[in-house]
């Protein structure tokens, strides 16, 4: 297979791209940042500034595209960065998008990533059914998403892929809550009853290339564990296998006052079910959190 991969340069392509190329497939990543990337075996790297898609001459056609583009949310959301990151997802989108509709040799796939934040999160579950919530963020995954109508009805199978926080060592949202357990300043926010999705990053990566071989999957599909679990779990769990206490809380009021609306993603409840990954008898690797955790923090 020969997969483009839109947005390569992230934590996330990064990962995908290295995981498929170590199983002999084929990958060209689309990257604004072509020098954080290192040259390896099955991957090619291609400058891509978002907005023009004009490949050079390939040896084999694209059997899929995966678009990862998009800015961090991780940031303070003023007007400004809302809009970047608004425009980094759509304006890729829609080109990746027209590409795949009017290029010779049409992709077999095309995946989509989109967010969990799409649903009106509260605490009650949410499965792919459920109807999109009102938040910036819910907003952004509805458009976000909708570029890809073009490709309904066409001969290219379209996956939506609502992501979870995808947990790795090395990267945010994990890394900086592992680094403040490790100092002994690992906290509760909020109440702790908020529910967090979150995913393992080899299930994440799994489940990516099962979709790309596996023409049963279509529609829809939350990528993310079976069991969410209250924040408050989370850290409880995380500083058991960091083999630290965990003493601190911080009231919601005083996040929401440093972080405005930004707050949203630390103290919004995610109580998010992959049904239908389970409804097609995928066998997650790290289901549960304190496995998953023991794992990534583990010494190497």
């Amino acid at each position: 297979m020969h997969i483009l991969i839109a947005g390569g340069s992230g934590f996330l392509g990064s990962y995908l791209a290295d995981h498929l190329a170590e199983n002999g497939i084929d990958v060209t990543l689309l990257t604004r940042k072509p020098k954080k990337q290192q040259a390896k075996n099955h991957i090619k790297i291609v400058y891509w500034d978002g907005k023009v898609l004009r490949l050079p001459p390939i040896d084999k056609a694209i059997d899929a595209v995966i678009n990862l583009c998009g800015e961090s949310i991780a940031q303070w959301w003023t007007p400004s960065a809302k809009k970047n990151i608004r425009d980094s997802r759509i304006i890729p989108s829609k080109t990746l998008v027209n590409w795949c509709r009017t290029t010779e040799k049409k992709p077999k796939t095309f995946i989509q990533i989109s967010g969990i934040d799409f649903y009106q999160l509260d605490s009650e579950q949410c499965t792919e059914s459920d109807a999109c919530g009102d938040t910036f963020l819910a907003k952004l995954s509805k458009d976000w998403e909708e570029t890809t109508n073009p490709l309904q009805n066409t001969p290219t199978r379209l996956i939506i892929a609502r992501l979870a926080p995808v947990l790795a060592k090395t990267h945010p949202p994990l890394l900086p809550l592992l680094l403040a357990t490790r100092c002994f300043l690992g906290s509760i926010a909020g109440s702790g009853e908020q529910y967090f999705s979150w995913i393992h990053h080899q299930d994440f990566t799994t489940i990516m290339q099962r979709m790309l071989q596996d023409s049963q999957y279509q529609g829809i599909y939350n990528v993310c564990a079976p069991h969410p679990i209250p924040y408050k779990t989370f850290m409880e769990t995380l500083a058991d296998v960091c083999k630290r206490p965990l003493w601190l809380k911080i009231p919601d009021w005083i996040l929401k006052k440093l972080l405005g609306d930004m707050s949203s993603l630390i103290l919004d409840s995610r109580n998010v079910l992959p049904h239908k990954l389970l409804a097609q008898d995928y066998a997650f690797q790290y289901p549960e959190i304190h496995q998953a955790l023991t794992q990534i923090t583990e010494k190497k």
